[in-house]
């Protein structure tokens, strides 16, 4: 009796090992085919100059004198900041020559005209960080940009689409031929990470530290996308329906292809970002319910159907403010 004992403890103590053991495995696979890849379809390196979408503001005055200003070198640099001190970096920040939220490089003639549009609420910590970070970033990078800031005032859930899509109206009236739609939590870390709009709509933010640098699905658009102007424009930028966190990038993707465009990525080493801290906001619930209903409707409400108040609108130093309510 003893002896039978013995063995049937035996045998339980494998079979529970087995179960443990294959659970563990499947618990592993589950959590790396959830969580993405590390090496995503991307552009080679040697290609992108090629694909560049290189147009300038046409209210923009280019001077003969002044050679084209470089941006090959950027492309090449293999110099990054760690996740960790990209925040600290603020601390010997001077706006020379920044002028409401828009730098225009001095010594050479631009090649890209970019609008930076970020959406905003409530996220002070962030901002202070942000605006220095990315002016220090992008005049380096010698480029003509303009940071737009488009934060919800009123008190009604979050919509970052329509804010978006509010935003793009303000650059595009002002002659930016690129949009970079752009996270206020979201901090580049590749110095050859260049801010400027492709022959196709390019998703920037496929590795960010929060997700351990891995894509997390390849239909990904959120966090910071560059599309040109004229795209926005024949996709009817965002929905204007999504309130609340969540849905309004997925859509967006699905309008991007069913007008043909294919998102393109630069490599994971030309593309790392550092997320800031900060508390999710509220999901929305219908999210996957909106989703379903733009996909079978013909007339999608977005860039063209856009209303809102505007609050005011402030010059700042370092970015142009546009509050409103929706």
């Amino acid at each position: 009796m003893p002896k039978c004992s013995l063995k049937n403890r035996l045998l339980q103590l494998r079979l529970s090992t087995c179960v443990t053991t294959v659970l563990c495995l499947v618990a592993i696979i589950n959590f790396f085919s959830f969580y993405g890849k590390y090496n995503y379809s991307h552009i080679n390196p040697q290609d992108i100059p090629n694909q560049l979408y290189k147009e300038i503001a046409s209210n923009i005055v280019l001077k003969k004198s002044k050679p084209d200003c470089e941006f090959e070198n950027i492309l090449k640099s293999t110099k990054t900041t760690d996740s960790w001190d990209a925040p600290k970096k603020n601390e010997n920040f001077k706006a020379n020559n920044i002028v409401n939220g828009s730098y225009v490089p001095e010594e050479c003639n631009p090649m890209f005209s970019v609008a930076v549009i970020v959406t905003y609420r409530n996220r002070q910590k962030h901002l202070d960080v942000f605006l220095p970070y990315m002016h220090n970033f992008l005049r380096k990078q010698q480029l003509h940009y303009k940071i737009y800031l488009i934060e919800q005032e009123d008190k009604k859930p979050w919509n970052k689409g329509l804010l978006y899509n509010i935003g793009a109206k303000r650059a595009i009236a002002e002659k930016f031929p690129c949009l970079i739609l752009h996270d206020v939590d979201l901090l580049p870390l590749d110095e050859s990470n260049l801010y400027a709009c492709l022959n196709n709509p390019r998703h920037m933010s496929a590795s960010i530290d929060k997700f351990r640098y891995v894509l997390t699905y390849d239909y990904l658009v959120g966090g910071v996308l560059a599309i040109t102007a004229d795209q926005f424009v024949k996709v009817n930028g965002f929905s204007n329906r999504f309130e609340g966190w969540g849905g309004e990038d997925d859509d967006f993707y699905e309008r991007l292809s069913a007008h043909g465009f294919n998102v393109v990525r630069f490599p994971p080493r030309m593309s790392r970002y550092t997320m800031l801290v900060h508390p999710q906001e509220p999901k929305n619930s219908r999210r996957h319910q909106i989703m379903a209903e733009n996909l079978h409707t013909k007339s999608h409400d977005g860039y063209d159907s856009v209303h809102y108040q505007t609050v005011d609108e402030r010059q700042q130093k370092l970015f142009t403010q546009l509050r409103v309510k929706l």
